[in-house]
């Protein structure tokens, strides 16, 4: 039932059903998953890159900028790699500054390779320039976060080499795309987009999880 896309419901379901027989139960479980997997939205593809004529991917560049375009609550953003992305970004910040979505961005800083070298220095270094060169349209900004665990030098090493997007805790797109030209416009890449409330708050309580847990860490500088 948790592969059901209804484990944050299992609470309500659990009042709802409460002092009913097991059968009854049963019955009633089934017509509500047998009714949810009818109207399960279909996933689409989308692509980066060169295809066959008549292919019905869609394109990643524009499926993002819809996504950030529709925004109307919160965005999060997961990547591993940004270049010169205000591009991609723009419609993103049009959308903070017209509908007051909150950003927040999970971003990928390379592995520390000394022990001696201060946390500020090494997130500085690598996160220092980030707003200047991938936000360059001033305030209001994302939050970032990083991975906690690329402060400590390897072994073991770890990167953050996610590259997903959830918007409003109803639509997730997952990729292979990095946030960079190539990724965006020239490579051969793959990812998927679901329209379904259930998977899109799950994967975003996932990053936030890692918050709450003090896992990854915010930038503030």
């Amino acid at each position: 039932m948790l592969g059901c896309g209804i484990r944050h419901q299992l609470d309500a379901i659990e009042t709802a059903l409460g002092g009913h027989r097991s059968a009854a139960c049963l019955a009633i479980l089934d017509v509500v998953l047998a009714e949810r997997e009818v109207r399960r939205p279909t996933p689409q593809l989308v692509w980066t890159g060169p295809e066959e004529p008549g292919g019905a991917a869609r394109d990643t560049a524009i499926v993002l900028r819809e996504l950030f375009e529709s925004a109307r609550e919160s965005v999060i953003l997961a990547g591993y790699s940004f270049d010169h992305a205000a591009t991609v970004l723009a419609p993103l910040h049009t959308a903070m500054r017209d509908h007051r979505v909150r950003a927040s961005f999970f971003v990928n800083i390379p592995q520390a390779e000394r022990s001696d070298l201060a946390d500020g220095e090494h997130l500085g270094r690598h996160l220092g320039g980030f707003v200047q060169t991938n936000w360059p349209f001033g305030p209001p900004l994302p939050v970032l976060y990083y991975d906690k665990r690329a402060l400590v030098p390897g072994p073991p090493f770890c990167s953050l080499h996610a590259k997903c997007v959830v918007v409003d805790a109803a639509r997730a797109f997952v990729s292979s795309a990095n946030f960079t030209q190539r990724g965006q416009d020239r490579n051969i890449e793959v990812g998927v987009l679901v329209e379904d409330p259930s998977f899109a708050s799950y994967l975003a309580a996932q990053w936030l999880g890692l918050v709450d847990a003090g896992i990854v860490g915010e930038y503030r500088g």
